[in-house]
C-alpha cells in the first residue's frame, strides 16, 4: 500500500481543483490511499525568523504529512500565468531545514484545473520546475491540464467527483499509475543525489537567506 498526499493550490471554497483530487481514488490503481491535506491557508508567509525550533504548528503539520506520504499529487490553479502565491509559500517552508528537508525525494504527480480552455500550461510547467529544482522526481507524461472548469468535472447523485471527459480521466488513470511506479521502486528518492552530482558547486542552495 502506497500513502499518496493530495494537495490543493486554492484555498477557494469548492475549489475546482480541491475537487479533483476527491476523484483521485477511482482513477487510481489498486494500492494507493489517499490522504487529502486540509488547507495551506494556515501557513504563514516564509520567514527565516519563524523557520525555528520547535517548529510552528501550522509548518509541523505540512513537513509531517509530506514526510509521511510515499508520494504527492498537487492540483493547483494557474494564477496570473504562474503558480500561485500559497503553494508557492508552502513550497519554501517544506523545502527546508537545508539537508533535512520534507519535500524532496519524492516522486509528484501535478495536475492544474483551470476555468480557461486557453491557459494552465504555464502554471503547471512552473509547478514542475521548483518541484524538480527541489530534488523530487515528477511524473513527466501524460499533462493533465483540465480546462472549462467547473463544468469539466461532474458530480454523480452520491457526491463522488469525476471528469467529464472520459479521455482526461484516461490521462490522470496513466499519471496515477505512473507516479505508484515509482513509489513501488523508491526510484524518486536518488532524485537528490542526481541533482547534486549535477549541480554546478557546493555552494548553490535552492535557498538562500535574505
Amino acid at each position: 500500500m502506497s500513502r499518496v498526499l493530495a494537495i490543493s493550490g486554492s484555498l477557494r471554497r469548492n475549489s475546482d481543483n480541491s475537487r479533483l483530487l476527491t476523484a483521485l481514488p477511482a482513477l487510481a490503481p489498486p494500492g494507493m490511499r489517499f490522504e487529502v491535506f486540509p488547507t495551506l491557508g494556515e501557513l504563514p508567509l516564509y520567514n527565516q525568523d519563524l523557520d525555528v525550533h520547535p517548529e510552528l504548528p501550522s509548518v509541523r503539520r505540512l513537513r509531517a504529512a509530506i514526510r509521511a506520504a510515499d508520494g504527492l499529487v498537487i492540483a493547483t490553479p494557474e494564477y496570473n500565468h504562474s503558480i500561485p502565491g500559497v503553494l508557492k509559500n508552502a513550497f519554501d517552508w517544506a523545502s527546508r531545514p537545508r539537508g533535512g528537508a520534507a519535500l524532496s525525494g519524492k516522486g509528484v504527480a501535478v495536475m492544474v484545473v483551470t476555468a480557461s480552455r486557453l491557459h494552465g500550461f504555464r502554471g503547471l510547467s512552473d509547478t514542475v520546475r521548483i518541484l524538480t529544482g527541489l530534488g523530487n522526481l515528477v511524473v513527466p507524461h501524460p499533462e493533465v491540464v483540465v480546462g472549462g472548469a467547473p463544468e469539466a468535472l461532474v458530480s454523480a447523485p452520491d457526491g463522488v467527483v469525476r471528469p467529464a471527459d472520459p479521455r482526461v480521466a484516461d490521462l490522470i488513470r496513466t499519471q496515477l499509475a505512473t507516479l505508484h511506479d515509482l513509489v513501488r521502486t523508491s526510484t524518486a528518492r536518488a532524485a537528490p543525489a542526481r541533482r547534486h552530482r549535477t549541480a554546478p558547486g557546493p555552494h548553490s542552495p535552492p535557498h538562500v537567506r535574505t
